[in-house]
């Protein structure tokens, strides 16, 4: 009895939890300019390791930008490459020179390492008035920056979130890779509009050079590898208010990377995203996090004591059809945004691997270690 009480109420939490970042998303207008933008600087910076077989598709997409090239500048910082990335990026200069103003550091030992401090030496070598960050193996359409500048001189938020889409093989791992990604970044898109935003995604994220620098860059939170979105995104919330952070739904804004190879390394990548929770300070954050993983967690332990007891299938089989209604409306919304409705048939059994992979994945990133890019 205990039990299925517990079950209730907390699945009535998540309930409106999701209903809350649905209705958020249906709330997001679509962004569309008529203005011509101002074209403001914009400096786009880029921490790449180890990325010598992406960093060339990477820099053709910010080149073929359709952003006037004295106001945009592409800084790539090595982050203590061991392979030839900083050969690529030279090799793409001395090919390019003179089209846009385009620049390598390399990280010093002095300076540090990892992707927090391989940005910070990039933005602190820009000049532009809004800052934008991707991942070195991603690629972005022709309008992506246009669009961020637009979204910029239009609302003037401090810290834009874009939308970021998963590809793959068309294997099902990565398939299911992408659906489980679509749900996170949909999650990200209708929290933030609902004034309480829980996710950003360093492929795409923008920022005002006056946000970074009030709010010290990324300073308080350097020991945790990863998590250098939402440390600043949080920052930013504290200093200037949720509304000062805005999703950009605009499929022009799109920002493609590329799904993990290989359950291991899919599951280093997400103990490495979940280790960063340990600095979270945000209440709601640190609410939303703990209501989705118990959740997830109550469903895995349910499904578990059925097995043994039988009386717990029913309960088992009601939490799941729950939680398969509550999640569905904001997938269906958003993979008809992200044109990626094929996916949907993989959901109902994503909603089952999900809630194993939350409920394994949340102990060991917090507990456990895990090795990214030839770092442990």
């Amino acid at each position: 009895m205990i039990f299925q009480i517990a079950s209730l109420i907390l699945f009535l939490i998540y309930a409106i939890l999701i209903t809350a970042i649905t209705v958020g998303w249906w709330r997001l207008k679509v962004f569309g300019s008529s203005q011509t933008p101002h074209f403001v600087k914009v400096s786009a910076v880029i921490a790449a390791r180890n990325e010598a077989g992406n960093i060339s598709a990477l820099l053709k997409s910010l080149m073929n930008q359709n952003y006037p090239s004295e106001n945009f500048e592409i800084i790539i910082v090595d982050d203590h490459s061991t392979d030839t990335t900083s050969l690529r990026v030279e090799e793409f200069i001395s090919q390019n020179k003179g089209v846009h103003k385009l620049k390598l550091i390399t990280l010093s030992g002095d300076a540090g390492s990892g992707k927090k401090a391989a940005l910070s030496a990039g933005i602190n070598e820009s000049v532009g008035e809004l800052i934008v960050i991707t991942d070195a193996d991603c690629t972005a359409g022709n309008a992506w920056i246009l669009t961020l500048a637009a979204a910029y001189q239009k609302n003037k938020p401090q810290m834009i979130l874009g939308p970021v889409r998963m590809t793959g093989d068309g294997s099902f791992f990565t398939k299911f890779q992408s659906l489980e990604f679509m749900s996170l970044i949909s999650s990200a898109a209708g929290s933030c509009n609902a004034g309480f935003p829980i996710l950003a995604n360093g492929a795409n994220i923008a920022f005002t050079r006056q946000a970074y620098e009030s709010c010290g860059g990324f300073t308080g939170n350097m020991q945790y590898p990863s998590g250098d979105d939402m440390f600043l995104m949080m920052s930013i919330k504290k200093k200037f208010g949720a509304h000062s952070i805005q999703f950009l739904r605009s499929t022009d804004a799109i920002v493609k990377t590329p799904a993990t190879k290989g359950l291991q390394a899919f599951i280093q990548q997400r103990m490495r995203w979940v280790s960063k929770s340990r600095g979270y300070t945000d209440p709601i954050l640190i609410a939303t996090s703990i209501t989705v993983f118990l959740a997830n967690t109550l469903l895995v332990l349910a499904a578990v004591a059925a097995v043994f007891f039988p009386e717990y299938g029913r309960i088992f089989l009601v939490l799941y059809g729950v939680k398969l209604l509550v999640d569905l409306p904001l997938m269906l919304s958003y993979s008809r945004f992200e044109r990626s409705r094929s996916l949907l048939w993989l959901y109902p059994l994503l909603e089952l691997l999900n809630a194993v992979y939350t409920f394994a994945i949340g102990i060991a990133g917090n507990v456990g270690k895990y090795e990214w890019k030839g770092r442990k």
